[in-house]
């Protein structure tokens, strides 16, 4: 069937598949099936990107408006801080 010079090539073969099975995790299916399991990560201390983006929108409404009324000294810089609660 396999002469004797196959048989050692084909042992090599077999180690160097095992050397190379490392399966990586992956981070989002990890996160993914603690969520499930109801584990909630406290790290993730931030605001909802919805309401992220309706501050922001409210923020340029009240800017535009206060530049429509040429009120300048009433504008401020918007200060970003990627949700994070800052209260």
């Amino acid at each position: 069937m396999f002469t004797h010079e196959e048989i050692p090539i084909w042992e090599n073969e077999q180690l160097l598949e095992l050397k190379n099975s490392k399966k990586f995790i992956d981070p989002r299916n990890e996160k993914l099936k603690d969520h499930r399991k109801g584990i909630k990560s406290t790290h993730y201390n931030k605001e909802c990107k919805p309401a992220r983006k309706q501050d922001y929108r409210l923020y340029r409404t009240k800017m535009k408006r206060l530049m429509y009324y040429e009120q300048y000294d009433l504008l401020y810089n918007y200060k970003r801080t990627s949700g994070r609660l800052t209260w």
